[in-house]
């Protein structure tokens, strides 16, 4: 049975700002909006991706040696590499509530679920967030492509799975649906790919 990970819930929130009142006698003034939400771009989404958690050396040193990982956190990662190693997938739950790998993607999604298939794969749906749907269709497209790449290349990265499925879920109407092969992946130099025609190529399904 597949278990259930974690849930990721919607944490952009509207930027709210108040107008000044007119003073008497002055003349009128434009208006200013309520408020004003501001969503980053997508078009470099794809490109960039967490650094690989190698758990061999993980599991080898109780310290970490490539710079980049806290010493909190690759404390962590020893203590949870054998069992990581070993496909556990009690492990895999642990490690992907510490690392929290789709955290700085929470501005692109409203939420993002995670199961264990298997050992070898996870299965995400993410909830498209309202202000990236308000597009022509091509664009919609591009951004949903956009973020289940990189939803693939950041789980890939931190636990060694061979397979991600991503869906890309709107209410009761399923968007996207793609699995993902980290053997694919690896040849892939993603500065230099289109979103849309790569995820199609992977066997994308589309609304």
């Amino acid at each position: 049975m597949p278990e259930n990970l974690y849930n990721l819930a919607d944490i952009v929130e509207d930027l709210w700002g108040a107008t000044r009142e007119e003073e008497p006698q002055q003349p009128s003034q434009p208006r200013q909006p309520a408020y004003q939400s501001t969503f980053p771009p997508f078009e470099q989404l794809w490109k960039t991706a967490d650094d690989t958690v190698d758990w061999t050396d993980a599991l080898a040193h109780d310290k970490p040696n490539d710079g980049l990982t806290s010493p909190h956190l690759w404390s962590f990662f020893h203590q949870h590499a054998q069992q990581v190693l070993q496909g556990d997938t009690a492990a895999y739950v642990e490690v992907l509530h510490t690392a929290n790998p789709l955290g700085d993607l929470a501005a692109y999604a409203k939420a993002f679920d995670v199961e264990t298939i298997s050992a070898d794969k996870l299965l995400v749906r993410f909830q498209p967030h309202p202000a990236y749907m308000d597009k022509e269709e091509s664009e919609v497209r591009r951004y949903l492509c956009a973020v289940s790449l990189r939803i693939a290349r950041d789980l890939m990265a931190l636990l060694p799975v061979r397979e991600v499925e991503v869906q890309a879920v709107q209410e009761a109407a399923q968007l996207l649906q793609v699995v993902f092969d980290r053997s694919e992946l690896q040849k892939v130099r993603f500065s230099f790919i289109d979103p849309v025609a790569f995820v199609t190529a992977c066997g994308a399904i589309f609304a």
